[in-house]
């Protein structure tokens, strides 16, 4: 069997080789049965049952296509506000882009307004969706007091309605999934109750995070949660929360779930992807360093110095991936400019 280094040193050696938005088609050998058997949402058939989850202020363009060289069989945008996107918004408008190189690629988008949040998932559509998201599990204050995100737990009828109003705006065009958690405060599961009437309201699979949105990210996800979803629903149940390993893949998969959702699990570590995808170790050190200046130079080309304070939230992720150690991830940190931030990374290359 291929490893992923064979699938892609060579083109993980040529930062940009294959031109900007383009994708390998995942690595180069037999991925586990269960996650490589197709899974059809309306007229979209996702080769791979391994997706990348929507991560507020991360899922750039470049991330994305990262995870898709590395096996992602869905990847998502970050959070997009409808009302953004109704109002014209400069920076959200800019969420709406994508290239050729990141389908099948599902756009999230938050709201309260059904009418306002139809007309986002058209917008999304017309801007290459290949499927809708809702988001109904972000915990953020901020989202929260707007009535959207997790707060449309504890309000089934706006939350069927939202779904009703995006599934009659989408016409088939495109499948539509929403993201949950268990409920809102914390011991309360009250997922068991909306996640049906959204189902009869046209959503076409559902991801659950099974923790509640007092939890936020603390406490263990309690996936016995999504075996019971699973069981519920006549519509595939995506798992999500706490999955960083194959293991915790095949746990998930034997409680029912569709498909595994990875999130700050692959931060820093995109390969994670083709060790669970094919049980494979991770690859070299090279080929590692060869996937960051790439993705480094997409992040360039895409954000310019932008791309500068972007990248320290990832650092430190890659320093725990170990593809960087503590004295890298601190001159990084420290680095003013996308120029340094090349040089460094070249002397990393360099020594390894």
């Amino acid at each position: 069997m291929r490893g992923p280094e064979a699938a892609h040193g060579e083109a993980a050696g040529r930062p940009g080789a294959a031109g900007r938005g383009a994708v390998e088609p995942g690595p180069a050998c037999t991925p586990g049965a269960a996650l490589s058997v197709p899974l059809v949402l309306g007229r979209l058939t996702l080769e791979r049952r391994l997706f990348m989850a929507p991560m507020a202020g991360l899922t750039s363009g470049p991330l994305r296509r990262s995870m898709r060289r590395w096996g992602a069989g869905l990847v998502h945008t970050e959070m997009i506000s409808a009302c953004g996107i109704h109002y014209g918004n400069r920076r959200t408008l800019g969420f709406l882009e994508c290239s050729p190189g990141e389908h099948p690629i599902g756009y999230q988008i938050f709201g309260a307004d059904p009418d306002i949040m139809a007309g986002a998932a058209v917008a999304c559509l017309e801007a290459g969706a290949d499927l809708i998201d809702i988001n109904m599990a972000c915990p953020a204050r901020k989202v929260l007091k707007t009535g959207a995100g997790a707060a449309l737990l504890d309000d089934v009828s706006r939350a069927t309605a939202i779904v009703t109003a995006v599934t009659g705006a989408l016409a088939g065009a495109a499948p539509l999934t929403v993201k949950l958690r268990s409920g809102v405060r914390g011991g309360e599961v009250t997922v068991f109750d909306l996640a049906p009437r959204l189902v009869e309201a046209g959503a076409a699979a559902l991801t659950l995070h099974p923790r509640s949105a007092a939890q936020l990210y603390h406490g263990a996800a309690d996936h016995g949660v999504t075996r019971r979803l699973a069981a519920l629903l006549p519509v595939p149940v995506i798992a999500s929360g706490d999955i960083s390993d194959a293991a915790a893949c095949r746990a998930v998969q034997a409680a029912g779930a569709a498909g595994v959702m990875l999130a700050r699990a692959a931060l820093g570590r995109p390969w994670l992807f083709a060790e669970i995808l094919c049980d494979v170790p991770a690859p070299r050190l090279s080929v590692r360093l060869n996937e960051l200046a790439r993705f480094v130079d997409e992040v360039a080309l895409e954000r310019g110095e932008r791309g500068v304070g972007y990248l320290r939230q990832l650092w430190p992720r890659f320093r725990r991936s170990g593809t960087l150690s503590r004295p890298q991830s601190v001159t990084l940190m420290e680095a003013a400019t996308m120029s340094d931030v090349k040089s460094l990374l070249a002397v990393a290359l360099d020594a390894c």
